[in-house]
């Protein structure tokens, strides 16, 4: 049966200085009974949940509740920034941030909210509409994943059983939080309970914060927004295998335009899943677990000019649905694992774009067909993979996925207003993976997989000018393979008699074909560039982690590098995140006090393109957009009183010394940097969080 060893905080090992508090145990199998470990598939992030980090033979990274908690980011994105080869893009406003996963764009990777797939991602607007007091579990894969090139990111919210103590039936919850950079405020309130076999959970957050200062001084008013947030679930246990569960996330986000615009957004985020699990205890063919959803996006913003207001009023509505299944077959006495599965994504793209006159408020320009067109898309998958032991050490896990892409759209004209995709256009792939994991001791596992994917352009990339953007929709579809090796080495009782090290090394090549990248042919119509298909791209790395823990105190060290390059001109890519050390502390005082610090190292980031293609295929000098080397850390502490049960307070001090810094200069269009304060990153913040339970 099952060989099983407990590892001490892999969550914590994996994700590196996201404090993950609670252990998690890893399954070590010998040949009689597989465990499922791949995620280059699609499933929902409930069933993610039950598997563990590390047995997965890519490189992933979980965060708990308790550690978002404790660490009180300001968003999602921010929350997954200590990551190893996981950097935040997107400028200084919250409401506008996404992330890079090893040097590729979040339009790259595959992101789902409690099933749901977010494919909305815009040019020039963020795809984050969840506010992370709502969030129970996030997961984040690196590497080619469920169709998309950078991999995925799987999160989903609590719900009332996360909440519930073992013998009660109901509870409430009240949140306040404070950040003293910006003065930001918010409040939750959330009420859950059970009734038989049936959960329920309603919760509400508000947030309201002023502009923040970066390091030093100085402040930027578009990092102002405020935030209404809506959590409602309905869950019920049909049987011990079977569990039916209604999910309805609602977001109304308020912020201002990005980059040189002058004006205000408003977001209004719907989501809703419906989940349907069978777990069948009774039959080992059946491990099923199917899904529908609807997903809404509805962006209004105004840019203000001296004579005109330019309006953006932009719509996605799409639906979708998700079913995989896993089945045991016994082979020659041994066990192997069949997991199988089928899922469509359909979404409407509604934009009307148009110009009224300042004083009047009549519409003077509409410019929809060029600038927002309105679009029609599906992406539909299967796939297969099978777990296969050869020996007592070595097993084998082929696969493959077919994917589709169709775009098609009913208004949409090029530069010289002639009709474009009326009749649409389909790409395809059938992507093969082959996952080899050998167990060389009880306390070594060495890895090595090869996993290619199919990446199907954004319609923001396709269409979407977004008033500087210029639209390409002969945009391709871009073609990933990757190739990685690694170790895992857990071993216990070094030092003394409870003591345990665990350590990971992924060392990985993806080689992209048809990479989407950004080309400046019309500076004087769109200055912030088209997107193009670039021939071919290698981004290559590795990622160190290491996790020890002794008694009452953990400590966790990581090390990421990521190079990627344009195999064509040699240049380097764009988003290629700095080489960064990352180190948490933890220690338990008691049971009661929780005291701990995180610091980050950012080497000199100067692996950036200093040349780009120009107007007529001239090439160009270009500013180098990388940054010096710099050092953040912050100090945090979780009080949870005996005495007052349900009572947690904490107190967290974010870039405790004030550091001015960023990720990579950001330039006005005619190429002069900007001011600092328009990009740098928050400075010193005094953060307090209390919540009640009862």
């Amino acid at each position: 049966m099952i060989k099983t060893s407990t590892l001490t905080y892999i969550a914590s090992s994996i994700a590196l200085a996201i404090t993950c508090n609670a252990a998690q145990a890893q399954a070590k199998t010998n040949t009689k009974d597989p465990v499922y470990r791949l995620d280059n598939i699609t499933v929902t992030s409930h069933t993610e949940e039950k598997q563990d980090p590390l047995t997965m033979t890519q490189s992933v990274n979980a965060i708990d509740r308790a550690t978002i908690e404790s660490t009180s980011p300001t968003n999602i994105p921010n929350a997954l920034k200590i990551i190893p080869n996981v950097d935040v893009k997107g400028g200084p406003s919250s409401g506008n941030q996404n992330i890079t996963i090893r040097g590729l764009p979040q339009s790259h990777a595959y992101v789902v909210i409690d099933g749901i797939y977010q494919s909305n991602y815009a040019s020039k607007r963020g795809s984050w509409y969840l506010n992370p007091n709502l969030v129970n579990h996030i997961q984040v894969t690196a590497g080619p994943s469920s169709g998309a090139a950078a991999g995925k990111i799987s999160i989903s919210t609590i719900s009332a059983l996360d909440l519930l103590k073992p013998d009660e039936t109901f509870g409430a919850k009240v949140d306040l939080g404070y950040r003293s950079n910006n003065a930001q405020q918010d409040s939750g309130l959330t009420v859950f309970g059970k009734n038989g076999a049936t959960d329920y959970l309603l919760s509400g957050y508000y947030l309201d914060k002023d502009p923040y200062e970066i390091g030093g001084g100085g402040t930027y008013y578009k990092t102002a927004a405020r935030q209404k947030s809506g959590l409602f679930k309905l869950g019920h246990q049909v049987s011990d295998d079977q569990r039916l569960q209604f999910t309805l996330n609602l977001d109304d986000s308020h912020g201002h335009q990005v980059r040189n615009d002058i004006g205000y957004r408003d977001e209004q985020y719907t989501g809703a899943s419906l989940v349907w699990e069978d777990s069948a205890s009774d039959n080992q063919y059946l491990n099923l677990s199917a899904s529908l959803y609807y997903n809404n996006v509805d962006s209004y913003g105004e840019e203000q000019g001296r004579s005109a207001q330019e309006v953006q009023d932009i719509k996605d509505t799409s639906v979708g649905f998700n079913v995989s299944n896993d089945s045991i077959f016994t082979i020659a006495s041994m066990d192997t694992l069949l997991h199988y599965g089928v899922s469509g994504h359909f979404t409407d793209h509604d934009g009307r774009v148009y110009a009224t006159d300042f004083d009047t408020g009549e519409i003077i320009e509409d410019t929809s067909a060029a600038d927002e067109a309105t679009t029609t898309s599906r992406k539909l998958a299967g796939w297969m993979n099978y777990q296969l032991p050869i020996t007592e050490s070595l097993e084998l896990i082929p696969g493959i996925r077919y994917d589709q892409f169709y775009i098609e759209s009913a208004n949409a004209i090029d530069a010289n207003g002639q009709p474009l995709l009326r009749d649409g256009r389909t790409e395809d792939r059938l992507s093969k993976s082959l996952n080899l994991n050998y167990y060389l001791t009880d306390d070594i596992t060495l890895f090595a997989s090869y996993a290619e994917a199919l990446n199907a352009p954004q319609n923001g990339e396709l269409f979407t000018s977004g008033r500087g953007f210029k639209p390409n929709p002969y945009l391709k579809s871009e073609r990933a393979d990757n190739k990685e090796i690694g170790i895992v080495w857990d071993t216990q009782d070094i030092f003394s008699g409870d003591d345990s090290l665990t350590t990971r090394i992924n060392v990985f090549q993806n080689d992209i074909q048809d990479y989407i990248g950004t080309a400046y042919t019309d500076n004087e119509n769109y200055p912030d560039g088209v997107k193009v298909n670039i021939g071919e791209v290698r981004l290559k790395g590795f990622e160190f982690v290491a996790s020890y823990s002794l008694a009452d105190w953990d400590v966790n060290f990581s090390y990421g590098q990521t190079r990627g390059t344009d195999r064509t001109t040699g240049w380097y890519l764009a988003d290629i995140p700095s080489d960064k050390f990352n180190l948490t502390l933890n220690k338990s005082i008691s049971d009661s006090l929780q005291l701990g610090t995180r610091a980050t190292y950012a080497l000199k980031n100067d692996k950036v393109p200093t040349q780009q293609v120009g107007e007529n295929g001239v090439i160009e000098d270009i500013p180098a957009a990388g940054f010096d080397a710099w050092f953040t850390m912050d100090i945090y502490a979780t009080y949870k009183p005996v005495s007052l049960d349900g009572l947690v307070a904490s107190l967290s001090i974010t870039n405790l010394f004030d550091k001015d810094y960023a990720y990579q200069k950001d330039f006005e269009r005619d190429g002069s940097e900007k001011a600092a304060n328009e990009y740098y990153e928050e400075g010193r913040s005094i953060n307090v969080k209390v919540s009640y339970q009862f």
